[in-house]
Parts: structure tokens; C-alpha cells; sequence
């Protein structure tokens, strides 16, 4: 609803448009009683008709000078603004603290600013109105920011030799005004987009939300199309934030940001269901933190906001990030490890899955605890579902200080694991990658076809990033390596992230991003044969950006949503489509 101040500064506008156009508001009144907006604008319509039918610049004149009325009305609201500022500042130093007179002229000073700001942003958007209109009429536009002009739908403003211009979206063509959607391949990877929460009032004087410096994100796919973001903001303190948005054509519209805890929330983890529930995670110190688990319920599949529960107490001592791998009837494995220190040292440690279910409004349920490791340091937690009740995770397991060295290396751990019932099942028998070879770190997992999966990694000692490809027994659950490690790329990465592509028919592939140090962070896709061959690898410069973290997801139409977090701490997101990603030629 707009302001009472736009309300007047529009009206004034409109009479001195119906002047300038040969109309007395006085004959209005006299015929229709107090003239509404309504009956303004139809006398303004019908004026325009006329006059324009013989005077082809009569419509541009009127915009000049209707611009020229709102600065001038501006400029004389401004000079009495600031009059009566100096006339309130003044008799408030005259005023004893604490006494009824100071807040009465404290309260009038108050309402002076606010009564400021809607003439402000009244102001917008009379300029608005006018270098839209203009542009929409044929003029080259001469908008100086991109505040002052409105867009149509499946366009976006953007910058061009100092002045914004509306240019229609990817797969829409047209004025910038009026796009329609044409059939597309897009040209490029398409650009990343700041993350921005959703159009204020009083925008653009009132600016939109965005985070601050995010040191570590992840997303989830949930819902129809929808995407939530969990992030950590080292402006604030380290508080983590949930922030959804829902898939719009090829762009993003995000909510606002919801705090997760008023605690710091170290490597927050995000999973989401099919009915618009979430589950989340995370640590609330960098070293021996606890760990916590809390739910979300998005109650629809146009809303960017979500519900969220209490966060639950769920571990002690963790110093790594947890996992989440989303499972059939709302519930979620939670991989962490929890360790017991002494003197900052590590003495005893766990590998843990916990079983959780998230229910309606977002309450969480933990069915159990479940550990798979005991007497080793885990670390580099990365898991992948193989079917609605089934999964695999892999992780880095290191002997404790209080064990001997050597024996077979077991950095390059994964284990089975599925449900039954309120249960979870555990193999076993993990297998165990490279035995002879250490210092392996960064790890990501991706399904690859039924029951088999691609297990990427970096081997510190090779300089190098490698993958491999196994498969799971459906019987026994034992895994087998089908195709030997592979070395994807060279030098050392500061993360690694797997992504499943969908496969239309032909070979499936698999997407493996990774950043070196002061480079673009770079992708690697490679097609996967029937029997496991991994061939056809291929770089992809699919950021143009020096990336610190980044996760993805599907969208249901096989197109790829990414976020990630530029070395400044800038959140964006990126949607590609399978042509992209190399998933199809």
C-alpha cells in the first residue's frame, strides 16, 4: 500500500498532467464529487488519446515534464524537511532528559525522517514511471540506475555504457518489456547471480537482504523445484541461516534469511523431502563442539519461508562436519564422529549414524544411534543415496596418537547402510580404497546408475584428484571396484563436489567440480559404460570465480542448481541445464 506522502505526491503529478493536458480537476470535482486515483487516470487516458492522435511528441513532452514537476516538488519538500529539522533539533536541546516535552519533540523528529523516506521512495517511483515509460515508447533509455526502471516479465535490468536498459531473460526474446519464450539453447553456462531475499517496501531506498561473508553453504532440492540453502556468516557472529527459494523459469526467488540458533552453527548440512520438510545440521564450535539437529516444514510449493523447530542436542566432542543423506518416509541419516579430548588431543573417537525423521511443522525424531568405526579419527564425511532405503558413505579413517602406526591405510573408507523399519542397518565390512597409499583428504560421492557409484577424491602425495567407480551387491551388500582410479586432474584442490547427472538414455555421467588454489574452479565430466569404463573426460570452466564452497542439486528437469561462496564471501547461485554439464551433447 503506498505511502500517504506518495499518495499526494502522485496525485499532485496527476493534476498537473491533466492541467498541462487541457483538463480542470475543478470540473472533475464538480462532476464527480472528490476526484478517486481511478477518475484521474481515465481523464488522463482520455486526454493522452486525444492529443496524441494529433501531436505525435505529446506524450514524451507530458513525461518531461512530469519529471520536471517531481524534482521540483521534491526539492521544496526537501527545503521544508529540512526547516522543521532545525526547528526540532533546535527545541529538543531545550528540552530536560527524560521529560514529556523531549519525547513529544524526539517522536516529531521520528515522524519527520519517516514522512522523508516515503517522499523518497514516492519519488522512485514517479521516475520509475517515467524512464519506464519512456523506453516502453521507443526512446534510448537514459536510466541512470537500474532503480528507476520496471522491467517486464522474464526480463532483467542491467548495466550498459553507464545506463540500464531492460533486456529480456535467456529463452525469452523481445524489448526488455514484452519477452516471449522462444525455443532455447542457451549459448553459454549461463552467469551467477548474487543471492538476494525477496523485494522490500520501500525498495530500492529500502535495500534487499542479502548475507554477509559466508565461509561454508550447502543445498538441498526439495519439494517441487524448491531449493534451501543452509549457510555460516562470519558477520554475524557465525550463525547459521536457512534461506529457500523456489525455481522461477531460469531464475531464483529467495526468501529471507532464518536464523538457525542464536549459537554458531560450524558446517551446517541440509537435506529436504518430497513433502517440503527439512532436516539440518550442525556444530556450535569450530573444535569439541555439540552437535545439533532441528527440522523445517515449507508448507507449500510457493513459499520461500519455512517453519522452523528447536535445534535438538545430538552429539559431544565434534570437530568435523557432519553428513545428511535424505531417505524414503522423512527421515535422514546424520553421519559425525564424536571424540573425546584431553589437552586438545584426541583419545578416544566414534564414527556415528544417526537415524532421524523429521515430522510435521518441522519436529524431529532421532530413532537411534548407530555406530560404524571405533578407534580411529574420522574425518571427510561424503555419503550418497542408492535407492529410497539404501546408501553409501565414505570417509577418511585415521589411527588414534594412542595407537601404533602402519598396517593398511584405511583413508579411503565407505560402508553400506539401509533401513528396516525404525532401523538402520550397517555391512560389516567396509571396503577400503588405495590400502598402501596416505594422505588422502577432500572426498565427494555420486550416484552413478543403479546400485553403483563414482568415489572422487584428492591423494595429497600424488597431486592429483582421482575417482574410481564401485558397485554394491543388492544381495550381500559388499562392494566391489569395478573401474580402478582414474586421475581426473592435477595439483591440489581446496574441495571436491560430485554431482549425478541424468543420463537420457545413453551412458550416464558423472560432474566432479574442483577448485585449485587461485584458479576458476573447474569440473571434470566423464561418461561411465555399462561395465563401469570410465572414458570421454573432458574439462568444464564452469565458474568464473576463485571458489571457498559449493554444493548442488537436480531440479526435476534434469537442469543442475548450484550455490556456492566466492573467495570474498559472496553468496551466488547458478542453474545449468544437462547440455551444460555435458550430460548430453
Amino acid at each position: 500500500m503506498a505511502s500517504r506522502t506518495a499518495l499526494r505526491l502522485l496525485a499532485l503529478a496527476c493534476c498537473c498532467l491533466l492541467r498541462l493536458g487541457g483538463v480542470d480537476a475543478r470540473s472533475l470535482r464538480a462532476q464527480f464529487g472528490r476526484p478517486s486515483m481511478s477518475a484521474i487516470a481515465e481523464s488522463m487516458k482520455a486526454v493522452m488519446q486525444r492529443r496524441a492522435s494529433s501531436d505525435v511528441y505529446y506524450v514524451t513532452t507530458l513525461l518531461d515534464r512530469l519529471k520536471v514537476f517531481a524534482h521540483n516538488a521534491d526539492a521544496e519538500s526537501e527545503r521544508r524537511y529540512r526547516d522543521e529539522h532545525d526547528r526540532l533539533t533546535s527545541a529538543l536541546e531545550l528540552t530536560a532528559d527524560g521529560s514529556s516535552d523531549r519525547q513529544s519533540v524526539q517522536m516529531a523528529l521520528k515522524y519527520a525522517d519517516e514522512d522523508r523516506l516515503e517522499r523518497q521512495v514516492a519519488l522512485t517511483e514517479i521516475l520509475e514511471y517515467y524512464y519506464t515509460a519512456k523506453s516502453m515508447l521507443g526512446a534510448t533509455s537514459t536510466a541512470p540506475d537500474c532503480r528507476f526502471l520496471a522491467c517486464g516479465a522474464h526480463a532483467t535490468c542491467a548495466m550498459r555504457s553507464a545506463r540500464a536498459v531492460c533486456e529480456c531473460d535467456q529463452c525469452y526474446e523481445g524489448d526488455g518489456f514484452t519477452c516471449r519464450p522462444v525455443p532455447c539453447t542457451p549459448k553459454t553456462l549461463g552467469s551467477a547471480v548474487p543471492v538476494r531475499g525477496p523485494v522490500p517496501q520501500g525498495f530500492p531506498v529500502v535495500s534487499r537482504q542479502q548475507p554477509g561473508r559466508v565461509e561454508e553453504l550447502h543445498l538441498a532440492v526439495f519439494g517441487q523445484d524448491q531449493i534451501a540453502v543452509v549457510i555460516r556468516d562470519v558477520t554475524a557472529g557465525n550463525r547459521g541461516s536457512l534461506i529457500v527459494g523456489r525455481v522461477k523459469d531460469m531464475a531464483v526467488e529467495f526468501g529471507l534469511q532464518q536464523v538457525l540458533s542464536l549459537k554458531p552453527a560450524f558446517g551446517p548440512r541440509v537435506v529436504g523431502m518430497s513433502n517440503g520438510r527439512l532436516i539440518i545440521t550442525f556444530r556450535d564450535s569450530e573444535s569439541g563442539g555439540i552437535g545439533f539437529v532441528m527440522g523445517a516444514q515449507v508448507n507449500s510449493s510457493t513459499a520461500i519461508q519455512a517453519l522452523l523447530s528447536a535445534p535438538m542436542h545430538l552429539s559431544h566432542g565434534q570437530t568435523k562436519r557432519a553428513e545428511l543423506v535424505a531417505l524414503s518416509a522423512s527421515r535422514a541419516v546424520c553421519l559425525f564422529a564424536e571424540n573425546a579430548l584431553m589437552d586438545g588431543v584426541v583419545q578416544r573417537s566414534w564414527g556415528t549414524a544417526a537415524l532421524v525423521e523429521v515430522k510435521r511443522d518441522g519436529v524431529v525424531q532421532v530413532h537411534g544411534k548407530y555406530h560404524f568405526s571405533q578407534g580411529f579419527e574420522l574425518s571427510h564425511f561424503s555419503a550418497v543415496a542408492l535407492s529410497p532405503t539404501s546408501m553409501v558413505a565414505a570417509f577418511r579413517a585415521m589411527p588414534l596418537p594412542s595407537r601404533p602406526a602402519g598396517g593398511m591405510s584405511r583413508e579411503l573408507s565407505a560402508v553400506w547402510m539401509g533401513l528396516d523399519g525404525d532401523e538402520l542397518l550397517i555391512d560389516p565390512h567396509p571396503i577400503g580404497l588405495e590400502p598402501e597409499r596416505r594422505r588422502m583428504f577432500a572426498r565427494s560421492l555420486a550416484l552413478v546408475s543403479e546400485n553403483t557409484f563414482s568415489y572422487a577424491y584428492e591423494s595429497e602425495l600424488d597431486q592429483a584428484t582421482k575417482m574410481a567407480v564401485l558397485r554394491v551387491d543388492p544381495t550381500t551388500h559388499r562392494m566391489t571396484i569395478i573401474s580402478a582410479p582414474k586421475v581426473l586432474a592435477q595439483g591440489s584442490v581446496r574441495f571436491l563436489a560430485s554431482l549425478s547427472l541424468p543420463s537420457n538414455g545413453e551412458s550416464p555421467m558423472t560432474f566432479t567440480m574442483f577448485q585449485r588454489p587461485q584458479e576458476s574452479c573447474m569440473a571434470e565430466t566423464c561418461r561411465v559404460s555399462p561395465m563401469g569404463r570410465v572414458a570421454d573426460c573432458k574439462d568444464i570452466a564452469w565458474a568464473d570465480h576463485e571458489l571457498i564452497d559449493v554444493s548442488t542439486g537436480r531440479l526435476s528437469d534434469g537442469r543442475s542448481a548450484f550455490a556456492f561462496a566466492t573467495t570474498s564471501g559472496e553468496m551466488m547461485y547458478q542453474l545449468l541445464t544437462p547440455k551444460e554439464t555435458g550430460a548430453v551433447s
